[in-house]
């Protein structure tokens, strides 16, 4: 768990299988703080990241790793022979 403080307000970022995102935990508040327990908004992630890397966490907790693309499958050819499709 990656926990900074930026402006007086401490965040938390999480990571999940749909995506990351930092969320409040608390503070005094601001114009861009967005309460406890509420999505930060996304102009704010990249400073947040900055805080967290420089109070000493790696930039490698903030990756995720990409799924592995599956090899698609092309189905059966037509003959080349003359034939007629009716759809």
């Amino acid at each position: 768990m990656i926990e900074t403080i930026f402006k007086g307000n401490k965040y938390r970022f999480c990571k999940s299988d749909k995506g990351n995102y930092w969320i409040g935990i608390s503070g005094r508040g601001g114009n861009l703080y967005p309460g406890q327990h509420c999505i930060a908004p996304v102009c704010l992630w990249s400073q947040l990241q900055e805080t967290a890397i420089e109070s000493g966490h790696s930039r490698s907790d903030f990756l995720t790793e990409k799924p592995e693309k599956k090899a698609s499958v092309r189905g059966p050819r037509k003959s080349k022979k003359p034939s007629i499709s009716i759809f």
